[in-house]
């Protein structure tokens, strides 16, 4: 008989490469879900794209304070759910969290047999099984797990075996009866590439797409939905994204009371941001107090009235600015500041970071600026209120550099200064600490304030 293989060898052989198959595809099902979770946006208004870039099309544009589901992530982008669509978001201005509850919509169970357990994860109890094709609303997530309502009780189902596409309920489907409002009043759209739906929730088929400043007649209210009429059309706005302006604002006047800008913010003709912005007003610009209504002031600015939201706004007097006589920083405190700076070049962006570890754009600045025995407020928006203003031709080694963000809407990037026309700075498009010369055009063009702590 001739030597070789023999037949219990060849099945030792298969059982293993079986059983590391299947460890592989258990292990690639893992890491897929484990970037899976919610993101807060941070930025005033953050685009969804097509694809992971910048030059990829924006398939809509979510207001600050969103919450989205987050699929995956990869090189600095996060793969979100939103209202029934899928896009790309950056994750410099998404604030990821692995646990989050909030209203994702509708999932569709993918498999057969799938468990329904009473935690996210499969240590927990099994309450019962779902079959592919039947439907959930996900209020929530935790790691790779999507929380439902099971029988009137909390539950959760794997991610991998529920589908967020937003599909499963058609046009088809009845819209339920809105309750009916005393009155029609007037709203106006506050966002871009706003939908109407033909009913309340993301599942219900698109009729158009408006932008800011749109009108529409608010015949009803059904949920978070406002029913409305607008071209024509008869369907369904989400109500974060449409305004009632059809009542006349009620001001409630005050003394002339003089304050300060705390930040760069909108002068608006009305007090709501479905109003347009007559001009942006820099921060420590000097306004007087004329009213209020609601959550704004009434104000006066160089003979122009209009409104500004009480957040960025102050009456305190040490926020007005400077004098342009500032103090000069000593060579050897600012030097000691771009010294310590230095010592982290190369050190990766992450955002929300805030140690050698990894930084983002403020953090950089608020560690650096700890380390050499100054304390100082974490971002951007915040530091633009340390110090004291100085002009751009007198800024000295150690002064904390603010530029606005990409769209030039609002602060978004802060670096400090090293001379020489240079500043060094956590960037996200360079993905780590760099310097960069101010002569750049993108730093150029956005150039907002400088500030100074260190005397």
């Amino acid at each position: 008989m001739k030597k070789g293989i023999s037949i219990p060898a060849i099945l030792r052989t298969g059982v293993v490469v079986v059983i590391l198959l299947c460890l592989m595809a258990a292990m690639g099902a893992s890491d897929a879900l484990a970037d899976s979770g919610a993101g807060t946006v941070t930025a005033s208004a953050l685009n969804m794209r097509a694809e992971p870039n910048t030059a990829s099309a924006v398939v809509t544009c979510v207001p600050r304070g969103t919450v989205v589901l987050v699929l995956s992530s990869s090189d600095g982008w996060y793969k979100v759910q939103y209202q029934g669509q899928s896009g790309y978001m950056s994750g410099e201005y998404l604030a990821f969290s692995s646990n989050a509850d909030g209203a994702f919509g509708t999932g569709s169970v993918t498999g057969n047999y799938v468990n329904v357990r009473s935690g996210p994860g499969t240590g927990y109890a099994v309450l019962g099984s779902v079959n592919k094709g039947q439907s959930f609303s996900v209020t929530g997530v935790s790691g790779g797990w999507y929380k439902i309502s099971y029988n009137g009780a909390t539950a959760y189902i794997s991610g991998e075996y529920m589908d967020l596409g937003g599909s499963t309920a058609t046009a088809a489907t009845p819209a339920p009866a809105a309750t009916k409002t005393e009155s029609q009043g007037t709203g106006v759209i506050t966002g871009n590439y706003v939908r109407m739906r033909s009913g309340p929730s993301t599942g219900y088929a698109v009729l158009g797409t408006y932008n800011a400043g749109a009108k529409m007649t608010i015949t009803g209210q059904s949920g978070d939905w406002y029913a409305v009429s607008c071209d024509g059309k008869n369907g369904y706005v989400y109500k974060q994204y449409l305004s009632q302006s059809g009542v006349t604002a009620n001001v409630t006047s005050m003394d002339s009371t003089p304050a300060w800008t705390t930040a760069g913010v909108n002068l608006r003709e009305g007090p709501s941001t479905a109003y347009t912005s007559k001009q942006v007003l820099p921060a420590g610009t000097s306004v007087t107090l004329t009213g209020k209504s609601g959550q704004w002031y009434q104000v006066s600015y160089g003979g122009v009235g209009g409104f500004i939201y009480q957040d960025y706004v102050t009456t305190e007097t040490a926020s007005a600015p400077a004098s342009s006589n500032v103090t000069a920083i000593t060579a050897e405190a600012g030097e000691k500041i771009v010294a310590e700076a230095k010592k982290y070049l190369g050190v990766r962006y992450v955002y929300g970071g805030t140690s050698p570890s990894g930084f983002d754009c403020s953090g950089f600045v608020y560690y650096v600026y700890r380390q050499c025995g100054y304390s100082i407020t974490r971002t951007a928006t915040a530091q633009n209120s340390v110090g004291a203003k100085v002009d751009r031709a007198n800024m000295q080694p150690g002064d904390i550099i603010i530029f606005l963000n990409g769209a030039r809407s609002a602060i978004g990037h802060a670096g400090l200064y090293i001379g020489n026309g240079q500043f060094i700075h956590a960037s996200s498009g360079g993905g780590k600490v760099m310097i960069s010369s101010l002569s750049e055009s993108y730093y150029n063009t956005r150039f907002y304030s400088a500030r100074r702590v260190v005397k």
